[in-house]
């Protein structure tokens, strides 16, 4: 007898907010028995019917998350229990979950008091209560049970179940569809239970003094948030900007927003400018934006205690003449004959803090800085260019087995000794959010005999978890480079990657490029030509270009008597634009696939995985013709890996590359 599928029809009435319901951040579940265990799991499965697995956030897992409609149509088909909404950070939502929160049949107070303005429905069980906000509080759980009912909340991991079983007063509110931002009682209720949460506005009372900040901070400060930024964010800028100038700096608010893809236009502007300030209680001031920004200022004295300040430190001085002060001033004519910027590479990489070099996926750019990291560490002139010798240490963060092969290729084309070259590689991935790792990272670095150069590849993989759009997350990484700057003397590196929109820079927090002294793009033009510009030079000239190619180099035979090979960088001229290849539209589905999952690797691709995800995205045959997507992709992807220019090859271990 055949097999009959369960099927959950009532699935198919469920109906989420809109603010939700069109994320691709949607899984199904089922409940599960596990050994030894009282109650049931409940598991995450993939739409396709997989179980989520693998690091939660990565290309991988996104690629496989789903729409509301079509988690539910894939629950409903398929029997599960129901679906479920992955929290992740880029999604901006934040859901509270709370247990045993029922009283003989009502809402807990507190819980009560934070649920009238955005949606809230019963959790599975119907003893408990789910609220979907906008924002972020992170993942914690209250594990006291001292305490009237269960508290967790989830934004940046896990998934929380979805019923569509909404509240009465959900429904009485009008708040079907409605996902509003994190509240006042929402935050209070967090710091009750977890204590200060890093994701809440400064706010306090509209008579507290303004910071006084210049028009130099505040256009400084601004420099360093996205105005793509959150919405929530973007709005507690405005409303910090204006308790801080008193209304009077509108255009501050306004030449920042006309820089995001999202500006609403000035009018529009100017009519939420003029509600802020109006509402009774509390409001938002300039400190949220600082801390956007990465910026943290020390609160102004008195003059009375800033004069006392100064007194102490003059004498403290005088009894201590050998002491320099820390802000030393220099008679004028010492000053102008004071020596040049101390160079790596001259002209190109200063003697400084923080480089950042930049590309899109498949430009070569960990190819070039390698390139460079050699010249350094061999004191070789690099394109016509001296070099001051010094030790590279290299963090290798991704792809180590083909950073072996790009070692090897070097080391053949230029017939260097490696033993000879003065570099040290490091095959792991600290954390630069972590001060621990940090430290560890500048320990490691300072036993293996110190560095004039620490190249971190890549800046994604050395800050998981980090949201690159946020200046405080950022702030604290660019942070920690500092300090390995300060403790070591070294430049660091950052090898990052270009956004969506390759015009406006590398990946994420616009501070970052303010936070560099040395900026460098990698580019690759529609004729397959490579260059790097030398996009920002803080105490040089900028603007400079140079054109390389990657050169293919066997290293020999594997196992199955197929060559081992990889690239070299070696110097070419500048190639014209020609009119790019128009992609079809599989090469199209297939090519946005590949680039999405070489945001996190560029090596190790698995053709399976994206041959899949490209099938799902490509329109189902009509009734009764044949599927022919498979082979549609299948041959589009043989196409993109083939050809002198082609943006990927199939290396040896079976696996795409992004070249």
């Amino acid at each position: 007898m055949t097999n009959i599928a369960q099927i959950t029809p009532y699935l198919k009435n469920v109906e989420a907010p809109a603010a939700i319901r069109d994320l691709p951040g949607w899984v199904i579940w089922r409940l599960e028995h596990h050994e030894g265990e009282a109650k049931p799991r409940k598991v995450p499965y993939y739409a396709n019917g997989n179980k989520r697995a693998g690091k939660q956030g990565a290309p991988q897992d996104v690629a496989h998350l789903v729409t509301f409609d079509a988690a539910r149509r894939a629950a409903s088909r398929r029997g599960f229990d129901g679906v479920g909404f992955a929290t992740l950070p880029q999604f901006g939502v934040c859901a509270l979950d709370f247990d045993n929160c029922m009283v003989d049949g009502k809402i807990h107070p507190e819980v009560q008091a934070l649920l009238g303005d955005t949606y809230a429905e019963f959790s599975p069980s119907g003893q408990g209560v789910r609220v979907f906000f906008q924002g972020h509080l992170g993942n914690h759980k209250d594990l006291d049970k001292r305490n009237p009912f269960g508290f967790e909340t989830f934004s940046t991991k896990g998934f929380v179940t979805f019923t569509g079983n909404t509240l009465e007063i959900t429904e009485v509110l009008g708040n079907e569809n409605t996902v509003a931002p994190l509240n006042d009682a929402a935050h209070a209720l967090y710091r009750k239970r977890f204590g200060p949460s890093e994701w809440e506005p400064e706010i306090v009372t509209s008579e507290t003094p303004v910071m006084g900040l210049t028009r130099f901070q505040i256009e400084d400060m601004l420099r360093r948030i996205d105005p793509d930024c959150d919405h929530d964010q973007w709005l507690h800028v405005g409303m910090g900007l204006h308790h801080e100038t008193h209304g009077a700096g509108f255009e501050f608010w306004d030449n920042w927003s006309a820089q995001g893809s999202k500006y609403p236009g000035t009018d529009s502007l100017q009519s939420r400018w003029d509600s802020f300030g109006k509402q009774d209680g509390r409001t938002v001031t300039v400190r949220t934006a600082l801390k956007l920004a990465g910026i943290t200022l020390d609160t102004p004295a008195s003059a009375e205690d800033f004069e006392v300040l100064v007194d102490a430190a003059v004498e403290e001085a005088k009894a201590d003449p050998d002491k320099p002060p820390r802000f030393r001033f220099e008679p004028v004519h010492l000053f102008s004959s004071t020596k040049a910027l101390p160079w790596v590479i001259k002209g190109v990489l200063p003697q400084a803090g923080l480089a950042v070099i930049y590309g899109a996926s498949g430009s070569g750019k960990s190819f070039a800085v390698l390139d460079m990291a050699f010249a350094i560490a061999r004191g070789t002139e690099w394109r016509s260019r001296k070099v001051k010798q010094g030790r590279v240490a290299y963090i290798a963060a991704e792809g180590a087995d083909g950073f072996r092969k790009r070692l090897a290729a070097y080391a053949i084309t230029h017939q260097v000794d490696l033993e000879q070259v003065p570099m040290t590689v490091l095959d792991g991935a600290p954390n630069l959010m972590l001060l621990d790792d940090a430290k560890d990272l500048a320990v490691g670095v300072l036993l293996s005999g110190g560095a004039s150069v620490i190249v971190v590849d890549t800046l994604a993989q050395t800050t998981p978890g980090a949201n690159e759009n946020a200046g405080e997350d950022m702030g604290k990484a660019l942070g920690h480079c500092k300090r390995l700057h300060e403790l070591t003397g070294a430049l660091v590196v950052l090898i990052h990657h270009s956004g969506k929109d390759a015009t406006k820079g590398a990946r994420g927090w616009s501070g970052l490029r303010a936070a560099a002294d040395a900026e460098i793009e990698v580019l690759r033009n529609d004729a397959g030509g490579r260059s790097l510009r030398l996009s920002k030079n803080k105490d040089g000239e900028d603007g400079l270009e140079w054109g390389f190619q990657l050169d293919i180099v066997e290293l020999g035979i594997d196992e199955d008597m197929d060559p081992i090979t990889s690239c070299v960088v070696s110097e070419a001229e500048i190639t014209a634009v020609r009119a790019l290849r128009v992609l079809g539209p599989n090469e199209e589905v297939v090519n946005q696939v590949i680039q999405e999952i070489a945001q996190s690797q560029t090596a190790g691709i698995e053709p399976a995985a994206v041959i899949m995800e490209a099938i799902k995205r490509l329109p189902p045959p009509e009734n009764g013709k044949r599927d022919t997507r498979k082979l549609r992709v299948k041959r589009a992807l043989e196409s993109l890996c083939n050809g002198d220019n082609a943006p990927y090859w199939i290396a040896d271990d079976n696996c795409i590359t992004v070249v």
